[in-house]
């Protein structure tokens, strides 16, 4: 066998280096560009901010009866908060307004969606049913959208708190399960929450949380 002399060796030492040195760059970029990929696609083609409208607006519950409690306290009345409602995730920095119109197009443009048919938090039906954009429209500027939207809600975990002022009310619930589907799997949650994972996916990003007593 041919001995290799040193400075051969330490080429063919550099090579492999090269080799796997650029194998872990184009590793690293796929995982960076994993997660940003369909921000990239949003602002590429602005338009499929109408896919993200059809895949949240798409039904998410198959109507299973919820029967309604009644015996609820509700939080004291705080004249400090705002008159309409909103929703505070403090974790992602959301402080969404919540619109209860029945045309989601254009609730969706200034926050989050209330789903009609399903509870609020005075009403004593469970669950309350909220969504929101995760990615928007190009016209929103980064912040707006981090405020309003629900982008960062796969950041949220159990145990996070999210607040719903309502009617001057302050409800407080805390996450107890995280899930990746197409629909509720779980209707004894207080209050679920849900966004889109992609745009042209049906999966759904959705948080299940529970009524803290106040």
């Amino acid at each position: 066998m041919k001995k290799l002399k040193p400075h051969d060796l330490l080429s063919k030492v550099s090579n492999i280096y090269v080799i796997l040195g650029f194998v872990f760059i184009i590793g690293a970029l796929a995982l960076v560009a994993t997660p940003i990929m369909p921000y990239i696609i949003y602002r590429i083609n602005p338009a499929e901010t109408t896919n993200e409208v059809e895949k949240i607006s798409q039904p998410v519950a198959n109507n299973e009866d919820v029967e309604a409690d009644d015996t609820k306290t509700l939080p004291p009345l705080d004249t400090t908060l705002p008159e309409k409602p909103y929703v505070r995730l403090s974790k992602i920095g959301v402080d969404s307004p919540i619109s209860t119109a029945s045309e989601y197009t254009e609730a969706l443009k200034q926050g989050t969606w209330l789903v009609s048919g399903y509870g609020t938090p005075e009403n004593g039906i469970s669950p309350i049913i909220l969504a929101a954009h995760r990615f928007g429209y190009i016209y929103w500027d980064d912040a707006t959208r981090e405020k309003i939207s629900f982008f960062n809600l796969p950041k949220t975990h159990e145990g996070d708190i999210i607040n719903i002022i309502w009617n001057q009310r302050q409800y407080s619930y805390e996450i107890y399960h995280e899930e990746e589907g197409t629909q509720i799997t779980d209707y004894s949650a207080d209050l679920i929450l849900y966004t889109c994972k992609y745009f042209n996916s049906p999966t759904r990003i959705f948080r299940y949380a529970r009524l803290i007593a106040p």
